[in-house]
């Protein structure tokens, strides 16, 4: 059943959905695999237009945090729509300063800075590493997210790249929301692709089908359905491996 809302005239009321991609580009980061996450990121975004071009009454409103030794907004801090968003080019330097970017998020998933009849948010955090600020600082980045009402409702996914000796697993699990899914693990290109287009996709996709509340945040997202993620048929060579 769709979520339109018909308004005078005959026009759909669009609700928005608001889209964060979170992006790790410290040192580590170089070469092969900041080549394929921008190549991959550019990829998504016409995947999510199809997706939703059968839902007139979903606005994807979509932004992007990159961190290193600090976090900032790639591209600028307005959000954008989605038909209009290109992805600029991402480098690398520094460290992995993560509790900065989920900070930065958390400050956007306000009461007040979130529109009162939207969807759930969609973050997807991205990162080769552990996190190089103190783990009080994380711990704490992750707990003002969770106590947000939004932060909590958000389908929150996270893509370790790497080898499984390269970033810290608990870590990154404190961040998604959706324990079914839990950490989706790219060690090659090929994988970082599949991964970013299908947590893309299917997050936006899910959390677009929530019906509204109609005046709030709302509960967790426990109504937020997601298909499984690509399987073990995603098995790629040695000489693909990052």
């Amino acid at each position: 059943m769709s979520n339109a809302i018909p308004v005078p005239g005959g026009d759909i009321a669009k609700r928005p959905l608001q889209f964060f991609w979170l992006a790790d580009y410290s040192g580590s980061m170089s070469g092969e695999k900041i080549a394929t996450l921008n190549h991959a990121i550019r990829e998504a975004i016409p995947a999510i237009r199809s997706a939703v071009a059968s839902h007139p009454e979903v606005e994807i409103m979509v932004r992007a945090i990159k961190f290193s030794d600090k976090a900032e907004w790639h591209g600028g801090s307005a959000a954008t729509p989605i038909d209009n968003y290109v992805w600029p080019e991402l480098s690398t330097a520094g460290g992995t300063s993560t509790a900065k970017a989920l900070r930065l998020l958390a400050s956007e998933l306000t009461i007040e800075k979130m529109p009162p009849r939207g969807f759930p948010p969609v973050c997807i955090l991205i990162s080769d590493g552990f996190c190089t600020d103190p783990q009080s600082e994380y711990d704490a980045a992750i707990d003002a997210l969770n106590s947000l009402p939004w932060g909590k409702r958000a389908v929150r996914l996270a893509i370790a790249i790497g080898d499984s000796t390269d970033y810290n697993e608990a870590e990154l699990l404190k961040f998604v929301t959706h324990p079914e899914i839990g950490l989706l693990k790219a060690d090659t290109p090929q994988k970082l692709i599949t991964y970013i287009q299908w947590a893309s996709v299917a997050g936006t996709v899910g959390a677009s089908a929530v019906k509204s509340k109609g005046g709030g945040a709302g509960p967790a997202n426990h109504n937020v359905v997601l298909p499984a993620p690509p399987g073990p048929e995603l098995v790629f060579g040695p000489a693909d491996v990052f």
